[in-house]
């Protein structure tokens, strides 16, 4: 109690003392509130110091509780300092340490931040995570095509049976090069049968273009040296014609594995020749289901072909074919298992189109259609050797040509030996704007048998019988530089003469000559001429009287034998005159034969003793237009 009560007197005392203090002016405030820039930090600094100098004298005031009272009241801390401690407050001074914030040095550790910024990067490195994330949508887009006609993946489709389409070619027709432009639009390749013998004529493609061809994919296959039905000539002509084909066509860089056969002709012995002389492959005509006929047949051949030697192919293509027609063939084969689909084209044309000539609009639609197909089914289309297989065989050559000699070198000369009902090796030859029919009559000049020739309507031309247009079992060889003796027996309502055909040593057969005319004749005459010497290049001769007038033309029992010694041209009576100006061809070269000679004119049987102003022209390519047998029957127009 008394304490308390000394302490508040003390406590007046010390009250009276601060307020006499301010009266005398003797007390001094801090003016500069420069330390309260730092409060938290020079303040508890200066706070001990007031402490030990307080100005208070009385010794009574119980030290304990007193310091209690200024941290409750900050402010009144600073008053019991001694005046002279605001010097102090030059501590304040201190804020150099403000120059701590040169811990704004740091900063340089702050730029190590800034080397976290790399670090940053890394979360890009995480974007590109993202986008491939994202491009696994743009495989659902994928998806949506696949509601567009690109179903290749569709696999209902595509793991169905397999169905192999073969576009192919036959002849070496010029006008193919246009159709192989048509294939190679559409990224597809086809196969061409080439007859070799004929490539480089007229109206036939060039080696040039066959190179073109295979540069391009496609593939060339045989078809025999000048086109003959195999079935009608000797083993030994056989042999020539397929083993020699594909030696010359191999000769020109050709891989040779493919055949086609001739008129869709064959034998069992010819089959094998075929396989003897090295192709993996043989294709024949008419043997696969279509509108157009062998409807008991199947829908398409099969992969491997049971027999390859004599593969199955569709009717060749002709002007009654549609385009719904080659595009239902194959919707067919693909409903019925698949299999292996062979067209067969001959010609293509732009405007006017022969009997087996497809349009080029259609062919390239059909192409396009293919191609499509392609995408979307499982529908492919092959050259023939890919789908047969197999490597190119060894080349084989076929036997010699037989040497000429000093004989009559005509075969079956009187026209008495027969095959297929008409004489063998003999050959129907019309050419022209005109309606020659060819026929036997009886009897012969010397047998039982002779030929005749009618024209009712004659616009150009003309009609005869020759030497089958071959390598040598039919038509004479001959030796160049040598002159031959021609003879034949005839009767006739007009004038007639000698059409005269070489074959180059490629096989292949052009128009050399004609002779002089011989007139009219009622009774069997005899007709003889000798020919000028045989240029370089040529290996065999054909020959035969021609008719070239509306009338009837009869012949029988002809002869060639070489002129060793000179022959005197021997003529029947009423003598023609002597041959025209113009002189027969001396010199020929083989890839590059005289083009055709004008038709001449159609006489009066009156005048038969004038010479033709121009010796008439023979068929523009005799040799891609042979008989399918040597029946009476007009060939086949299959070639």
């Amino acid at each position: 109690m008394n304490r308390r009560r000394l302490f508040g007197f003390g406590g007046l005392a010390a009250a009276a003392a601060l307020l006499l203090s301010f009266a005398t002016g003797h007390h001094i405030l801090p003016t500069t509130p420069s330390p309260t820039p730092s409060p938290s930090t020079s303040a508890p600094q200066a706070a001990p110091d007031p402490a030990p100098t307080d100005p208070d004298p009385d010794p009574i005031v119980d030290p304990a509780p007193d310091p209690v009272l200024p941290p409750a009241d900050p402010p009144a801390d600073p008053a019991p300092t001694d005046p002279s401690t605001p010097s102090d407050p030059t501590t304040p001074t201190d804020p150099t340490t403000p120059t701590d914030p040169t811990t704004p040095a740091d900063p340089p550790a702050d730029p190590t931040p800034p080397a976290d910024p790399p670090a940053d990067p890394t979360p890009p490195a995480d974007p590109p995570a993202d986008p491939p994330a994202d491009p696994t949508p743009p495989a659902d887009p994928p998806a949506d095509p696949s509601a567009d006609p690109t179903p290749p993946t569709d696999p209902v489709v595509k793991t169905g049976p397999l169905t192999t389409v073969s576009l192919t070619f036959d002849d070496g027709n010029a006008s193919q090069a246009l159709g192989a432009s048509i294939l190679g639009a559409h990224g597809l390749v086809g196969t061409f049968y080439i007859n070799s013998g004929t490539i480089g004529t007229p109206g036939k493609l060039t080696l040039a273009q066959l190179q073109a061809f295979a540069a391009a994919g496609n593939e060339i296959g045989g078809h025999t040296v000048t086109h003959v039905d195999l079935t009608t000539v000797p083993n030994d002509e056989v042999l020539r014609q397929v083993c020699d084909d594909r030696v010359q066509l191999s000769s020109w860089g050709f891989q040779v594995r493919s055949f086609a056969y001739p008129f869709a002709e064959v034998s069992n012995a010819v089959a094998q020749d075929v396989m003897d002389c090295g192709y993996n492959s043989g294709r024949l005509l008419g043997d696969i289901r279509s509108r157009f006929g062998c409807a008991g047949c199947d829908w398409a051949e099969s992969v491997p072909p049971a027999r390859p030697a004599i593969t199955q192919a569709l009717d060749q293509f002709d002007l009654g074919w549609t385009l719904d027609d080659l595009e239902g063939i194959v919707l067919a084969a693909e409903a019925h298992g698949g299999g292996w689909l062979q067209f067969t084209f001959h010609d293509v044309c732009t405007g006017t189109c022969g009997e087996l000539a497809i349009d080029s609009g259609m062919l390239d639609a059909f192409a396009s259609w293919l191609q499509d197909r392609g995408t979307t089914h499982n529908t492919v289309v092959r050259t023939v050797g890919d789908v047969i297989g197999g490597p190119v065989k060894p080349l084989v050559a076929g036997p010699a040509v037989p040497p000429p000699t000093d004989e009559n070198t005509v075969i079956n000369p009187s026209l008495e030996t027969m095959q297929n009902g008409f004489p063998a090796c003999w050959y129907q030859a019309p050419w022209g704007d005109n309606d020659a029919s060819f026929s036997l009559v009886s009897p012969g000049h010397s047998g039982s048998v002779a030929s005749q020739v009618t024209i009712t309507q004659y616009g150009s031309g003309e009609g005869k019988i020759i030497p089958t247009l071959d390598l040598g079992a039919c038509a004479p060889s001959v030796t160049t530089g040598h002159s031959y003796v021609l003879s034949g027996w005839y009767k006739s309502t007009g004038v007639t003469q000698f059409a005269v055909y070489l074959r180059t040593t490629t096989g292949a057969w052009i128009y050399w000559t004609s002779s002089p005319w011989f007139a009219s004749a009622t009774d069997w005459t005899q007709a003889v001429w000798q020919t000028d010497p045989i240029p370089a290049g040529y290996t065999g001769i054909s020959f035969g009287l021609n008719i070239f007038s509306p009338g009837t033309l009869v012949t029988d029992d002809y002869s060639m034998v070489d002129a060793a010694p000179p022959v005197v041209q021997s003529l029947v009576s009423e003598p023609p005159a002597d041959p025209p100006a113009e002189e027969p061809v001396t010199e020929l070269a083989p890839a590059d034969p005289p083009a055709d000679e004008p038709p001449a004119e159609n006489p009066p049987a009156d005048q038969a003793s004038d010479p033709p102003a121009e010796a008439p022209a023979p068929p523009a390519d005799p040799p891609a237009d042979p008989p399918a047998d040597a029946s009476t029957e007009a060939p086949p127009a299959e070639s």
